[in-house]
């Protein structure tokens, strides 16, 4: 078991990679600049959307204007936080993509940071925690990268886009966030990919981590740094801290379909066959299955489970003799994330409850 000052070293060692000197709690200005390269890519969303009114908080056009006006309105002074690139990915609604455009994605990510020092997404929050989060399972790279987004309109009184973008760009100039993984920034605040989530479908507060807390949050003169993800202890060691999903080695096309089954109250089996027959090769169970559903599973022995609370927190523990594979505390969205990349490399179940116990639930 790693001692404190072990975990302090590991997370000033990412400091030092990045040239930030990060300690576990920190509030020192960060050093950025024109010197750093920025590279924004822009996804829609609300926070590119425009209102008729500026009045209109909830009703809106999303991802109607393209990310380089948004980031031309914060000049002059984003000017002095970075050298910033722009370009759009999309402009659309973040319910509107699928998972191969994440892989296309983060490829786009990957390549940006080549010949960039950070980059930063800005797309729409109704999905963007699993777009974070599988950026976090497969860019390659440890420069940091940062996601962000709006839950007012850019055009609306008190829009919270353009602090959170200029914060976003701020945060990944800095480089604070080297071998964090990718982190979301939105109300003032540094959350995990893995453990953000959103809890309200209008408040700008509305992402959360539940139990683990923030990694960190962004004032007006400084950045504050005060927890890492558990993969930073591996900053030393790129072999360790990368995932095994390298998108070069899975074929954009081979992405199998996994599905989720919500449990309830006499929640039937049909849902679950239905999926297997139109091609899921696995299932994530959001909460304890009904006698139905786990019938309907167990007689299915071509697909893989897994098992998620469908709580918003706390791990499951399965037995092993069951043939499923605990999802451990994340959220069944991204262990659906996690298992399709999983089965895009293997169904050897043994390999697969390794991988959720390693990326899936990492620790110190």
């Amino acid at each position: 078991m790693p001692t404190v000052a072990k975990i302090a070293a590991t997370i000033a060692l990412a400091g030092t990679v990045a040239g930030a000197g990060i300690g576990v709690s920190s509030a020192e200005p960060a050093p950025a600049g024109p010197a750093q390269r920025v590279a924004v890519i822009g996804l829609g969303g609300t926070i590119a959307g425009t209102s008729d009114r500026r009045t209109d908080l909830e009703t809106y056009r999303p991802g109607t204007r393209p990310i380089g006006e948004l980031v031309d309105s914060l000049r002059p002074e984003i000017g002095d936080v970075a050298a910033v690139s722009t370009e759009d990915f999309g402009q659309k609604g973040s319910g509107e993509y699928t998972v191969t455009d994440l892989y296309d994605l983060s490829q786009l990510v990957e390549r940006r940071l080549r010949d960039h020092d950070s980059v930063v997404v800005s797309t729409g929050s109704a999905t963007m925690e699993e777009l974070s989060y599988f950026l976090d399972l497969t860019v390659r790279s440890p420069k940091p990268v940062v996601v962000t987004g709006a839950m007012r309109p850019w055009t609306a009184i008190g829009s919270d886009g353009p602090v959170n973008l200029y914060n976003a760009i701020r945060l990944a100039a800095s480089n604070r966030t080297t071998c964090f993984g990718t982190v979301i920034a939105l109300n003032d605040q540094i959350l995990p990919a893995r453990d953000a989530t959103k809890t309200d479908s209008t408040r700008v507060h509305t992402f959360t981590t539940h139990e683990y807390g923030d990694l960190g949050t962004i004032d007006q003169a400084s950045i504050r740094v005060q927890r890492a993800p558990a993969r930073v202890q591996h900053c030393d060691d790129p072999a360790r801290w990368a995932t095994p999903f390298d998108l070069t080695t899975i074929p954009r096309d081979t992405l199998p379909r996994v599905d989720i089954a919500h449990s309830y109250l006499d929640a039937p089996a049909e849902p679950i066959t239905a999926a297997v027959a139109a091609g899921a090769k696995g299932i994530v169970f959001a909460g304890t299955p009904s006698p139905s559903q786990a019938n309907a599973a167990m007689a299915t022995k071509a697909i893989t489970m897994v098992a998620t609370n469908g709580y918003g927190s706390g791990a499951i523990t399965v037995d092993p003799k069951m043939g499923v594979v605990s999802g451990g505390d994340l959220a069944p969205k991204k262990a659906r994330l996690l298992l399709l990349l999983a089965l895009s490399k293997t169904t050897d179940h043994d390999q697969i409850v390794a991988w959720f116990h390693d990326h899936g639930n990492q620790q110190f």
